[in-house]
């Protein structure tokens, strides 16, 4: 068959068009850049060389040995074996090593195999005179299906994949950073409430005595019953006060129990935990570098989730261009058992596909702006959470450093309360007082001693929050 002249111009223009436009997207390609973000990426932000990479974090350590206290410790060791939060942290990193397998299967073929046994009958009406047959149709074959990449899509979706499993590597870490604090503050809140309780105690007994005083004087008519009546409601509000405590200690021993993974009704506390006392806060160099913010997990992940960003918006970006498929089928297919495996029965196809994206109603251009917007988003929220990296470390630094002069000053202050109250008491049974200021410098006194409990508790807090706005600690591994 011939074909028209004009025909055959026709004809050459739209092969003329059509390798033209090919060569435009191919040209394309080669130009696309990865994203706008690859010098933030490479530069590493605020903290480049110091960040983690390839999904591993520098150890930092056992920071707990800063606060020398076994009961700390073995809790510690509970809640590694034994909290719900890490292992559900741990699910969610497997989960994202699962997810970088399923992406990294798109670099190798995909075989899969198919078959049928079926009976056919054709139709008797058709254009076409053909006799009406009834048969049978065996079938077994191999399928191929493997995507070129030319372009690197794949390569940039694995990138993204992986970066996204670093991500979840230093979640993980963050999460059981953050559980070892939290356990800890409720541990040193704890301790301390003990210690409140301790003066507590001690003021009960003192409240006793003077009850018992005030009653002597009372029946041997040296006092009135206004005095009687003040010494007994200043031991009944003693003791109230030391039941709010007790209070507040039971819920901190229940949230330390599930912290660990353990029912409140049958959580023991271990042995070393019983022990009067706590010991002394960590000591805090002076001068800690700013490089140690780079271990913080959740910088890690935020510069992972940043680069897992940037790779999807690479391989967004790569939509554009045209997609190449090699396909093949081959196996065996014939209408009877008998000669299913003879060599006629063979058929089969190998080849290229090529998929050339031309209009979709805006379908790639929307894709590739949500895949930009994700991305500023990313370094956005990198960019916050270094700057709350400075925060924390700043708020517990200034918050040691006032606390040290604050406990130095309640050191003094409930000094000379006691003092103050001793001698009140010893004016009152010469009879050169009331026992009103009895009342009023015992009761100046258990705030004193209370206000420098909860400062020594406070310091410890503290120090806590400054190991963890710092990674783990402050010494380098």
């Amino acid at each position: 068959m011939s074909l028209h002249p004009k025909s055959g111009g026709r004809a050459a223009a739209v092969v003329a068009a059509t390798a033209t436009g090919l060569f435009a997207l191919f040209f394309l390609g080669a130009c696309l850049p990865d994203s706008d973000l690859t010098a933030v990426i490479e530069g590493g932000a605020a903290y480049g060389e110091g960040a983690a990479r390839e999904g591993s974090l520098p150890d930092p350590g056992n920071w707990w040995k800063h606060f020398d206290d076994d009961g700390l410790e073995d809790l510690l060791e509970h809640l590694r074996r034994e909290s719900p939060g890490l292992k559900a942290a741990l699910a969610r990193y497997d989960r994202s090593r699962a997810a970088l397998g399923l992406a990294e299967a798109d670099f190798f073929p995909g075989f899969f195999g198919d078959g049928h046994a079926k009976r056919l009958r054709d139709t008797g009406n058709s254009r076409f005179v053909l006799p009406q047959l009834t048969y049978s149709q065996y079938r077994a074959a191999l399928n191929l299906n493997y995507e070129i990449d030319l372009w690197g899509r794949v390569r940039k979706t694995v990138d993204a994949a992986r970066a996204e499993m670093e991500a979840s590597s230093a979640d993980l870490d963050a999460a059981q950073l953050s559980l070892e604090a939290e356990l800890a503050r409720n541990y040193y809140q704890w301790r301390f409430a003990n210690e409140e309780i301790r003066v507590l105690d001690r003021t009960l007994e003192l409240r006793q005595e003077n009850l018992d005083l005030v009653d002597a004087r009372v029946r041997g008519g040296e006092t009135n019953q206004l005095d009687l009546d003040r010494a007994r409601a200043e031991l009944e509000a003693t003791r109230a006060q030391r039941l709010q405590v007790e209070r507040a200690r039971a819920e901190l021993e229940h949230a330390i129990a599930v912290l660990v993974g353990e029912a409140p009704a049958t959580f023991e506390f271990p042995a070393s935990m019983k022990r009067p006392g706590v010991g002394k806060a960590a000591v805090i160099p002076s001068g800690l570098p700013s490089e140690l913010l780079a271990r913080r997990p959740d910088l890690a992940a935020a510069e992972s989730r940043l680069a897992a960003a940037a790779a999807r918006l690479g391989a967004t970006k790569r939509s554009y261009l045209p997609s190449v498929t090699l396909t093949g089928v081959g196996g065996l297919q014939g209408v009877n058992t008998a000669e299913f495996f003879d060599p006629l029965s063979l058929f089969g196809e190998i080849g290229p596909q090529v998929n050339v994206p031309l209009f979709q109603g805006g379908r790639i251009v929307s894709d590739v702006e949500r895949a930009d917007a994700d991305a500023r988003e990313a370094l956005a929220t990198y960019e916050e959470t270094v700057l709350a990296a400075f925060q924390d470390v700043e708020d517990a630094l200034s918050g040691i450093r006032f606390l040290d002069r604050e406990i130095v000053a309640h050191e003094k202050a409930a000094e000379a309360a006691n003092s103050a109250a001793t001698l009140s008491r010893k004016r009152y049974e010469g009879g050169l007082v009331s026992y009103l200021e009895v009342v009023d410098a015992e009761r100046t006194a258990l705030n004193e001693e209370r206000e420098l409990v909860r400062a020594k508790s406070a310091r410890h807090l503290a120090s806590v929050q400054l190991i963890q706005s710092l990674g783990g600690g402050w010494d380098k591994p």
